[in-house]
């Protein structure tokens, strides 16, 4: 709750969904921006501040234009069967 300021502060929040960690330790948050630059411009500047307390080279952020949040989390693999590399880190998996 403390970290509410630091996002819908920012011009062209729309949402957020919080997801909970995964049995890796990683959390992740899904936000919906009104445009790609202004999504661009908050994961730049939220990154900074992240850098401070988190582990190097933890912190990564993708833009996707045109996809909204729950068109997303509709189209997301079951947990388990999510690509087994790294190249799709910022895909949500749903519990089965």
């Amino acid at each position: 709750m403390l970290s509410t300021p630091l996002f819908v502060g920012f011009p062209g929040f729309t949402s957020k969904l919080w997801l909970a960690h995964d049995e890796r330790n990683r959390y992740r948050g899904v936000y919906e921006w009104d445009g790609q630059r202004r999504a661009g411009l908050y994961a730049r500047s939220l990154w900074r501040v992240l850098a401070l307390v988190s582990v190097p080279d933890s912190i990564r952020y993708i833009v996707v234009p045109g996809l909204h949040r729950d068109d997303m989390i509709a189209n997301s693999p079951p947990t388990g069967q999510a690509e087994p590399d790294d190249t799709a880190w910022w895909r949500t998996a749903v519990s089965t």
